[in-house]
């Protein structure tokens, strides 16, 4: 087994690819190591649920089953399955190893819901969902193929290698508007030669700043050119290249292109296009684009449908024919305002439109067209967003709206000029996240970016990262309490101001890390609770961008809802060192955090707690959606406020929930089975390309689904909502009645723009009103809410419909939206889930493992009740043997301590013995029968008694009690039980009867 005891991460080179030796093997041994494991618990616990088989094995104590396993009890469920307590202390393995006692030490333990966590120290990764873990649940959970109660994940199987090369920018230089001596910029591309930066204005007049990069000094200005008819300056420049000392600029309303001596004081070499706007001619150019060139050729193109190439041998100031165009390139049609960049790639030209699309070009058939008298066509055409493109040095700097990302133009190549996986990406860039940029550079080490308001520069650095295994530090805990006052604030308050919860930097978060933890360029760290609730035991955990592998700050005692803190990071570690998240080994960052590294956006964030199940339960969410707030706020829209922006969080936290249960997987994947019909795409309900699903269209929406980049929430004032790729809004309404099972136009809104790629119309399964995701999301929010295990299942937890906050309401709360379904509704869903359920079908006796605490609220809602002075009680019925005859009465379930029941009739029933006395009368403890009203194959039939009648039930003020139904269409009991009021217990209306679901 490999094991590292030491490791230095030499962060080195922004492009290099990770170099794991034989890592295809390693994970391959590690996943068959897991396997293994996994097949070691399942036949322990096979075996000890056969021992449990056998009466003889078991201990009843109060009501509850218990195995002992070397000398240790341990409770069973109903199906015999061992479950664990909460270990004192938590991290104590004892209990778990006294079962699993072939774990080995190089295996970590730990408990959750009554079951294990068992993750090796070496290659393991919490990560669930993708992570390198084996659990184990008692009460099981539902996978692709039925209930399963070991289940194992190895997606990211691998040891502590940390030998991988990167790079980090450090803090930014900028030039701004000032710098350059102007009011505003208006930058449209940037090129660097040598020590020279290059930064057009594209206005009118236009001119570009030639910018000593070293000092940042204005060394001279291009503002035009001088011609036979004067000074002619610039009007708009669309774009600059540089190639062999020649800078080329392209000028779109001056219709040429203009070409300048680098090396020679930028002076004028020559032109290329008329000026005039007219096409006709041998130069004649129409709006110039863009420009590149090699040694061979000068590619120019303008806002025709051909680009115009010319012969470098030509372009010379002694040959009156320079200007004679070579040849043509087809082109997409006429287009004025196109953004274009070309750039040369071997012997391939690529002409990439900003936001729209990429032609590549072989030039090697480049003079056979001429020849023929035909345009070269291009070889592909690419529709891929791209915004700007930099080529050097064999690599690609490829820029998006929302992400930086580096290629090896070799694999560009070879992949078929495909953009494929990046060897870097960078989404957040000086602390803020990557948005659209003007242009690109990137050489040397350096990155120079430019946007509408500035430049930046940011330097390359290798601060050197230590990781040394098998070691950990004593754990520093923040007291919430202790902390001075003015570290402490309060996020999305009622008052917030409108500007603070739409600005994304300041007000959002990702649903699975709902304890976010930032760091600052002054080693100050801001860790902000978006929960709704109180949570304790905090752990802020990190992963520096590039190192798979997460260390943990410290442990907070308590962090309550909505709580920021901003604290020097020195309170958790003043030497920056760090234990390793799953605690094998330390990392040393203090090179790097005294460094001149940026640190904004360099590290990913998530939490973890080793005794809150509600954080547990939040940190198990499976979606990495952003939840911004939006900031519409005219026409349908309305302004986000605090007292919205936490129902939002609550209402998208247990959205996360349901599309992370095992229900939804399971469902999602076997969708037609259960639904009775195909999710469907873009193209309708048809077996073509985007119509049906077919079961990788599944398994493709799922997890692009999971992976959707943002969701940002809205408040709306339309009758429901409004959504599509950017935005998902509703009204005002569903921010209380979601509590009560209202889902539908909340899944409606959110599948308009379902995976965050594109907006899905109400023609497709994704945002279709009775088909597909919107169903489905009703009945499985309806089941988890009737199931109890939502994450917020209480409304007073943020208490959006009380009264006091009814300022910040944009429409008056309907009272009468609040309540549920009624108990006997039944969804398709329910009816499945039911099929998983072991619970027993009509009448059963009362047993030890008939516990309460054992059955989910679905479960419980089929138990059959009565009403007992406005309370809902559960019905049962039991044998009383009065002397001289035994009786079958009814009554409801009274509980009378831990794992003690009884059945009573009541204090105002009672039961008139031979000789005439009147008693109450009550099942002896634990000896009675309850009654299930779950029997699917009687569905929709009355309850009958033994003796083939009706079961009945009393429902009226200050009378009830269960009987069946006699001949004369009454509910009564036996002759012997009577009212208080003296009457025998008869009555002839306001009663109902029970029937089976």
């Amino acid at each position: 087994k490999m094991k590292i005891n030491k490791l230095t991460l030499a962060l080195s080179s922004l492009l290099s690819i990770s170099q794991f030796a034989s890592a295809n093997s390693e994970q391959s041994y590690f996943q068959s190591l897991q396997n293994t494991t996994t097949n070691q618990i399942e036949e322990r616990l096979h075996n000890l649920r056969q021992q449990a088989i056998n009466n003889e094995n078991i201990i009843n104590e109060n009501g509850k089953r218990y195995i002992v396993v070397n000398n240790t009890k341990y409770p069973l469920t109903h199906d015999n399955y061992i479950e664990f307590d909460i270990p004192s202390p938590f991290l104590d393995e004892t209990s778990f190893r006294n079962v699993f006692d072939f774990i080995d030490n190089d295996w970590e333990l730990s408990w959750y819901e009554g079951g294990v966590v068992i993750v090796n120290k070496h290659f393991g990764n919490y990560d669930y969902g993708n992570g390198c873990l084996i659990e184990y649940y008692p009460r099981g959970v539902i996978g692709n193929n039925g209930i399963q109660h070991v289940v194992t994940e190895s997606a990211s199987c691998a040891v502590n290698s940390f030998d991988t090369q990167l790079q980090h920018l450090s803090k930014a230089q900028t030039i701004n508007a000032e710098s350059l001596g102007l009011d505003t910029l208006a930058i449209s591309a940037i090129e660097r030669f040598q020590d020279k930066l290059y930064i057009t204005q594209d206005t009118s007049p236009g001119f570009i700043s030639v910018v000593d990069i070293n000092t940042f000094e204005v060394i001279t200005r291009i503002e035009g050119i001088e011609t036979a008819k004067g000074f002619q300056a610039y009007q708009r420049i669309n774009d600059i290249s540089i190639h062999d000392g020649l800078l080329y600029v392209s000028s779109l309303s001056s219709n040429r292109v203009d070409i300048f001596d680098i090396n020679n004081d930028h002076q004028q070499v020559l032109s290329l296009g008329s000026g005039t706007g007219s096409w006709s001619g041998n130069n004649g150019l129409v709006h110039a684009q863009g420009v590149v060139a090699n040694h061979d050729y000068v590619f120019v193109a303008d806002s025709m449908s051909r680009i115009s190439v010319y012969r470098q041998q030509d372009l010379t100031t002694d040959n009156p024919q320079f200007a004679k165009r070579h040849g043509f390139l087809a082109f997409e049609g006429k287009y004025t305002h196109r953004k274009v960049q070309m750039h040369i790639i071997d012997q391939y030209l690529m002409v990439s439109t900003a936001d729209r699309n990429y032609f590549i070009y072989d030039l090697a058939k480049l003079e056979q067209a001429i020849e023929q008298g035909v345009d070269l066509a291009p070889e592909k055409r690419v529709d891929n967003k791209v915004q700007k493109i930099d080529i050097a040095d064999n690599v690609m700097t490829v820029t998006f709206n929302n992400r930086i990302e580096w290629h090896k133009t070799d694999e560009f190549v070879k992949n078929g000029f495909e953009l494929l996986t990046p060897i870097k990406t960078l989404t957040s860039l000086n602390g803020k996240a990557v948005s659209t940029l003007k242009d690109v550079h990137f050489s040397n080490d350096e990155l120079i970016t430019a946007t509408d308001n500035h430049i930046t520069l940011n330097q390359v650095l290798t601060p050197q990262v230590e990781f040394t295994a098998d070691t950990q530090l004593p754990t520093s805990t923040i007291e919430f309490d202790a902390l001075m006052p003015a570290s402490v604030t309060q996020v999305l308050t009622n008052d917030e101001a409108h500007e603070v919860l739409v600005n994304r930097e300041l007000r959002s978060v990702n649903i699975n890390s709902l304890v976010k933890t930032e760091l600052f360029d002054d080693h100050t760290v801001k860790i902000t609770n978006y929960a709704a609730k109180e949570l304790r035991d905090i752990s802020p955990e990190l992963k520096l961008n590039g190192v798979n592998k997460w260390f943990s700050l410290g442990t907070i005692d308590r962090l309550p809802a909505y709580a920021q803190i901003t604290l020097p990071l020195s309170a958790f570690a003043p030497d920056f060192r760090f234990n390793s998240a799953n605690r094998d080994g330390v990392f040393d960052l203090s090179e790097l955090f005294n460094s001149n590294v940026e640190l904004k956006g360099l590290f990913e964030h998530r939490f973890s707690s080793q005794s809150d199940t509600f954080a547990q339960t939040l940190a198990r969410l499976k979606p990495t959606w952003e939840i911004r707030f939006a900031a519409n706020s005219t026409g349908k829209w309305r302004a986000m406020n605090g007292l919205y922006a936490r129902e939002w969080l609550i209402i998208m936290t247990n959205f996360a929930h349901l599309v992370s249960s095992d229900e939804f997987k399971h469902v999602w994947f076997n969708f037609k089975d259960i639904m009775g019909y195909d999710m469907h795409g873009t193209a309708g309900a048809v077996s073509e390309p985007n119509g049906y699903f077919t079961a990788n269209d599944y398994d493709h929406y799922y997890h692009s689904m999971l992976a959707r980049d943002y969701v940002n929430v809205g408040i709306t004032a339309m009758g429901g909502g409004l959504g599509g790729q950017g935005i998902t809004g509703v009204d005002t309404w569903m921010f209380y009645t979601h509590y009560y099972g209202q889902w539908g136009i909340i899944a409606h809104e959110f599948g308009h723009g379902f995976d965050g790629k594109k907006t899905y119309h109400h023609n497709t399964s994704f945002a279709n009103g009775g088909n597909g995701w919107q169903p489905l999301m009703t009945m499985l929010a309806n089941y988890h809410i009737r199931k109890g295990d939502m994450p917020y299942m209480d409304e007073d937890i943020n208490g959006f419909y009380k009264p006091e906050n009814s300022q910040y309401h944009y429409v008056g709360v309907a009272q009468n939206k609040r309540k549920h379904r009624s108990a006997d509704h039944m969804y398709l869903l329910d009816d499945y889930f039911m099929t998983f359920s072991s619970m027993p079908q009509g009448w059963f006796s009362h047993t030890p493992k008939m516990v309460l605490d054992s059955l989910n609220n679905q479960e419980r809602m089929m138990l059959a009740t009565l009403n007992v002075n406005g309370n809902a009680e559960y019905a049962c019925r039991f044998i009383f043997n009065d002397g001289e005859k035994e009786a079958q009465l009814h009554g409801y379930v009274e509980v009378l301590g831990k794992d003690v029941y009884q059945c009573v009739m009541g204090n105002d029933i009672s039961y008139q013995l031979p000789n005439g006395e009147k008693v109450n009368v009550q099942s002896s403890i634990n000896q009675f029968d309850w009654l299930s009203l779950y029997t699917p194959t009687l569905k929709g039939e009355q309850v009958k008694t033994t003796a083939e009648q009706a079961l009945c039930t009393i429902n009226a003020s200050g009378f009830y009690g269960v009987g069946f139904v006699n001949n004369n269409n009454q509910c009564v009991q036996q002759p012997e039980v009577y009212w208080s009021n003296g009457n025998r217990w008869v009555f002839s209306s306001k009663w109902s009867d029970y029937k089976y679901r």
